[in-house]
Order: C-alpha cells, then sequence, then structure tokens
C-alpha cells in the first residue's frame, strides 16, 4: 500500500469515527431533551399528571380527574404484541383484588380500531377500562415509545412509577400496594 494511501484509510478511519461521535452526541441530547419535555409535561418535574378524557371501547367518557383519590394504573398496550396479551390476566386479576381499595385501570390501546380491540377484550374477559386512542394522542401525551407501558398515578395525581416492559405479579402488586398506602381516609365516613 502506498503511503498516500494509507494516509486516506487513516483519514476515512478518523472522518468514519467522528461521524459515528457526532451520531452518538445526537442520539444523546435527544434522549436529554425528551426528558426534560417529560419534566415539563409533568409541571417542571412536579411528576404532576395532565387530565385527560378519553372515550372507552363500550362508549363511556372518562376523566382521569375523576378519578383523584384513587391509584390509577395506565397501561399502554396493543392487539399485536405478545407481552401486552401476557401480562392482561395479571392485570385483571389485580383489578379484581384491588379495586374495592381505589384501584382503577385504564388500558389506553396504541392506535386500532374497536373491531381488533373488542375480540381481544372479550377472549380475555378483560373488566376494566379499555381506553381508546385510535389517534395515538394519549401515546404522544405521555411520549411512550415502547409496548407494554404502566404509569402509576398517586391518589394526589402524581406520577410515581412508570414500568417498561411486561409486568410481574409480584412487580404489579408492588406498585399497587405502594400507591394504595397513599390513599387518605374520606374525613366524612
Amino acid at each position: 500500500m502506498t503511503t498516500a494511501l494509507r494516509h486516506r484509510a487513516g483519514t476515512n478511519h478518523k472522518h468514519n469515527e467522528r461521524q459515528r461521535q457526532k451520531k452518538l452526541l445526537f442520539g444523546f441530547g435527544i434522549g436529554v431533551v425528551a426528558i426534560l419535555g417529560l419534566m415539563l409535561m409533568f409541571n417542571g418535574g412536579s411528576n404532576a399528571v395532565p387530565d385527560f378524557s378519553a372515550t372507552t371501547i363500550t362508549g363511556e367518557t372518562v376523566h382521569l380527574s375523576d378519578y383523584r383519590g384513587q391509584v390509577v394504573m395506565l397501561n399502554f398496550w396493543a392487539t399485536w404484541c405478545p407481552p401486552c396479551r401476557a401480562e392482561m390476566p395479571t392485570i385483571e386479576a389485580a383489578y379484581e383484588k384491588y379495586h374495592d381499595q381505589g384501584f382503577a385501570v385504564f388500558a389506553i390501546n396504541n392506535a386500532e380500531q374497536p373491531a381488533q380491540i373488542q375480540p381481544f377484550a372479550e377472549a380475555l374477559s378483560l373488566r376494566f377500562s379499555i381506553v381508546l386512542d385510535t389517534e395515538a394522542h394519549l401515546q404522544r401525551t405521555f411520549a411512550i415509545s415502547g409496548y407494554p407501558t404502566s404509569l402509576f398515578i398517586s391518589p394526589d395525581s402524581d406520577l410515581y412509577a412508570n414500568h417498561s416492559g411486561m409486568l410481574t405479579p409480584q412487580q404489579l402488586d408492588s406498585y399497587i400496594t405502594t400507591g394504595l398506602a397513599n390513599i387518605r381516609p374520606d374525613p366524612e365516613t
């Protein structure tokens, strides 16, 4: 190899390395911006969850603010997602166990139509709220990028846990009991 070719190969390697470093820094910068955006979205890092209203698969309109004072799980999922399907019986069992204690579930579907969702919900005998997000508005609001993702909201409407991936029964139980421990008794009862 001639000296000129070696010099050119060395220059190309340095150029490629600089390009790789730029891409890494760009990716890191995007991640930082996303985190800062989430912090601003949740009121400057106070973890307050923005209120929203949505329609369930049964046609009911639900408002997150109506559940203040309860522990709310927002579960972002899709029918095409195997881990989502696998964790649904765990969520249903937890809902049955804890809903009388102040636990609510909004299973927010990722941009699918009721005709896709209904057979899925019926096959698994799901009784918690299946929320339609046909335009993926809530997915964007909460910056959801993977499925399943579950957010846990305290009785004071603060985000206290965020879980990406399939939940085990033990993990779900821990998240729920942590939230339920913060429910204040109604002073009028």
